[in-house]
């Protein structure tokens, strides 16, 4: 069954309207459950000394907070970000469905390795600056302005990695950033058509675009971006017990929400996951949490697997997952990708072949999961092998300036092989009706 027979089936069906105030409220609950744990987790003492600490960090990859502070102020600072994210979506009355919902994830997620109070607030306001100039609606551009803080370290780096005065740092710093939210609404929705939907993470694309410029113009000055790897392991049972909690409890919410029932799982396992592919719209909001929950333990169990340990960044892949499990993933069209990456890494196709970065590459390489929604899961294999080779040598053309380097990564891969997939199925239809 293809996505739009599902769509229209679920729409001509009499359904209750989504309610707002429920999803508000379980957002909410969800970004005060991470500030208690920070509060309760370290002493005020080390909870703001941390939090200092992970305000003046460079944060470009690989920055974990929990090594650069402490458990309690990365917990503390993901759920302080994640909460202003979803009160300022209020405020402006915009929608909550799936793609609101994987962005709030995904500013959780990367809130534990590279995005801070600091480095947040210029890129949106130069998403909405770009709003008010072209006079429309901001709510129009939500999703470009949360998400496009994957280049929050551009912020960062110029304010406290360049050894320039304080001042001029900061304030070169959020000049810089206010002009990448003017210039990414445009090259968000142009790139879309270069992948044609197939990577999930689009504005990881563009972003990717922006900061690799960006990161040119600095060498070409002889001001070199300094790679980074802060990471702890030193928190990964706590970690762990904090995804089991969430996974269950969400599996557990949406199973009532859905009237006790796991109808509607069996249609979402269907679908692509192309862009845009809205499962709170499409489906329900009790549906969605299920799936959100199955793809959350999903990802444990593949780390388990790999004898991995949970750090700021893993954790922050599987949060980023999660919330696109209400926007595209599902285990049937990303466990094939994660296999690629996998035996890519396996025959000796990448060149850094660590347990974390295995792991890593795997986890957000699911951003290539409409791939294997719609070709099949041999493709999405394919995709996870092709993604792993390229991303361990991409990094260099951003400097580690942007975040969502695997969404960077994945936009080339689905441009690339898309049209070659595409090709080969009208090729098989010709010899098949010869």
């Amino acid at each position: 069954m293809s996505d739009k027979r599902i769509f229209l089936q679920t729409k001509s069906k009499p359904f209750a309207p989504i309610s707002q105030l429920l999803t508000q409220r379980l957002l909410l609950a969800y970004s005060i459950a991470l500030i208690l744990i920070g509060f309760f987790a370290s002493p005020p003492q080390a909870l703001w000394q941390g939090s200092l600490a992970i305000l003046n960090a460079p944060s470009n990859l690989i920055s974990d907070y929990f090594a650069i502070g402490n458990l309690g102020s990365a917990f503390l600072n993901s759920g302080l970000l994640t909460l202003i994210s979803i009160l300022l979506a209020k405020k402006q009355g915009t929608i909550i469905s799936g793609p609101m919902i994987a962005a709030f994830f995904t500013i959780s997620g990367f809130s534990f390795f590279g995005k801070n109070l600091f480095n947040s607030i210029p890129i949106p306001l130069g998403v909405y600056l770009y709003s008010y100039i072209q006079q429309r609606p901001s709510t129009q551009y939500s999703l470009v302005a949360l998400f496009g803080s994957a280049a929050s370290p551009v912020i960062s780096y110029l304010a406290f990695g360049l050894g320039l005065p304080l001042p001029l740092g900061i304030a070169l710093g959020y000049g810089v950033g206010v002009l990448i939210g003017l210039t990414l609404p445009p090259l968000a929705a142009q790139f879309l058509q270069f992948h044609q939907g197939f990577s999930l993470y689009n504005i990881g694309f563009a972003t990717g675009i922006i900061t690799m410029f960006f990161t040119s113009f600095l060498r070409l000055f002889d001001m070199e971006v300094y790679s980074n790897k802060q990471l702890t392991t030193e928190y990964h049972y706590y970690l762990t017990a904090f995804l089991l909690i969430l996974c269950f409890s969400f599996f557990l919410i949406g199973y009532f929400l859905n009237h006790r029932s796991l109808k509607g799982l069996r249609d979402l396992f269907k679908t692509s996951g192309k862009l845009m592919t809205d499962y709170v719209t499409i489906f329900s909001l009790g549906v969605t949490m299920m799936n959100m929950a199955m793809m959350g333990l999903l990802m444990l169990v593949f780390i388990f697997l790999l004898q991995g340990e949970l750090s700021g960044p893993l954790l922050g892949a599987v949060l980023t997952v999660i919330g696109f499990s209400a926007f595209g993933n599902h285990w049937k069209n990303s466990l094939p990708v994660m296999i690629g990456v996998v035996l890519a890494t396996k025959v000796g196709l990448t060149s850094d072949i660590s347990t974390f970065s295995l792991l890593l590459t795997a986890i957000f390489g699911t951003s290539l999961a409409p791939i294997s929604g719609y070709y099949g899961p041999i493709a999405g294999v394919l995709a996870g092998i092709v993604h792993a080779a390229l991303v361990t040598n991409i990094t260099y053309l951003h400097g580690g300036l942007n975040l969502y380097n695997n969404g960077f990564s994945s936009g080339f891969v689905a441009a690339a092989m898309v049209p070659l997939l595409d090709e080969y199925q009208q090729i098989r239809r010709r010899r098949k009706n010869d």
